[in-house]
């Protein structure tokens, strides 16, 4: 074999490794975009389906509608501030301030599944530590350890989280800061500190006769079927959901733990109220008749529009629309060797079609804030989840 035939040989060897390569390449490219497609299919679905459940649950045992909307006090020795708030509503968005800043959704339920109805105080408390005593069919199902929300109405409404530890009588609710026994666990009778309670006692509620303050039992954080065990299966709930860092997160109020991860590579949420409030705002058109109450939504607003109204009208929230953005793992090059072009439009959603102010604002979907954002592949999840507990109301 001379070196001609040698160096020809090379050479042909040559090409075909760089066609093999040029093929390699191409399908490469394939598979990371159908991966990075599947990956935010799924990141997607996930944050989309967890964030419904919640919502599906919203309201439960607190759903006497005319109050909401109470700022309700609560204190937690395991968290750190120990001083927090609960606000008496099934769901609450907070909107994002900019076009290019995602909501948060705060979703709050209770647990407790023998009653869900509210029940009123008989007379009023002499001292922060007194008993409450309230009807004594009323206290049917009650437990220690239950959390129960009292809702004093007035000018200036007060509401408070209280930990039962003990039921005196028929008709008292003790309350103390202290140890107490979780009488009703199924392996024996089990000792516990009480974490809800302040040293102090709580506000001095006088609720009597047409001012009744109303008594809510939302559930047992030590209940896990039967058996003693912190923040078992029936603790009440309270999330936030949010954007972070390119993450769905979401953090509990009821735990002292730090926001956890739920779905990555989530970049954007846009929620709304959908409200039955008997006002046209030209965002439902299929309705032909705007009556308040009558079950069929009127008009959606979002966060900022909500909460510029004087009377926020918690009663007549029948329903949330949401919307997570999901986007692909990877960034994709350019087709041409210039700018990224992977996606050179931003996702819209239906949201986005209501128009006119202030809804052009607040439900874009703009995700410049990241330069980058036009190198990757983006997937839109929305629905609309009716509040069921808060439109059924407290029978």
């Amino acid at each position: 074999m001379s070196m001609v035939e040698l160096m020809v040989a090379m050479a042909i060897a040559l090409i075909g490794t760089i066609i093999i390569f040029q093929v390699f390449e191409v399908s490469e490219g394939i598979r990371r975009t159908t991966t990075s497609g599947g990956d935010a299919q799924q990141n997607g679905a996930i944050g989309l389906y967890v964030i419904e459940n919640d919502l599906r649950n919203a309201g439960m045992g607190f759903n006497d509608t005319p109050y909401a909307g109470c700022n309700a006090s609560a204190y937690d020795s395991t968290r750190a501030p120990t001083n927090f708030t609960l606000m008496m509503v099934p769901a609450s968005i907070t909107g994002g301030g900019a076009a290019t800043a995602a909501d948060s959704l705060s979703i709050f339920y209770g647990s407790q599944y023998l009653v869900a109805n509210s029940t009123t105080i008989t007379a009023a408390m002499g001292a922060p530590t007194s008993n409450v005593k309230i009807i004594p069919s009323g206290r049917y199902g009650f437990r220690t350890g239950d959390l129960l929300l009292l809702y004093e109405p007035g000018a200036a409404p007060v509401c408070e989280l209280m930990e039962v530890t003990a039921l005196p009588g028929s008709d008292e609710i003790t309350h103390d800061a202290t140890a107490y026994t979780l009488d009703w666990v199924s392996s024996g009778p089990v000792g516990t500190t009480s974490r809800f309670n302040p040293a102090g006692g709580s506000h001095q509620f006088a609720g009597v006769g047409a001012t009744a303050t109303r008594v809510f039992n939302i559930g047992n954080p030590y209940d896990a079927n039967g058996v003693y065990n912190v923040n078992g299966p029936t603790t009440p709930v309270y999330n936030t959901y949010a954007i972070t860092n390119g993450q769905l997160t979401v953090a509990s109020k009821f735990s002292s733990a730090a926001a956890v991860p739920i779905a990555d590579n989530i970049v954007h949420m846009r929620a709304l109220y959908g409200l039955d409030d008997g006002v046209n705002n030209n965002t439902v058109t299929f309705n032909a008749f705007y009556i308040a109450g009558d079950g069929i939504v009127d008009r959606f607003v979002d966060a900022p529009t909500f909460n510029a109204m004087a009377t926020k009208p918690w009663q007549y929230v029948a329903m949330i629309r949401v919307v997570l953005v999901a986007r692909s793992a990877n960034a994709e090059r350019p087709s041409g060797g210039g700018g990224c072009d992977t996606t050179t439009v931003a996702p819209t959603w239906s949201g986005s079609a209501l128009g006119g102010a202030p809804f052009n604002f607040q439900t874009a979907l703009d995700l410049s804030a990241d330069p980058n954002w036009q190198c990757y592949r983006y997937k839109v999840f929305e629905t609309t989840i009716p509040l069921r507990n808060w439109i059924w109301k407290s029978s």
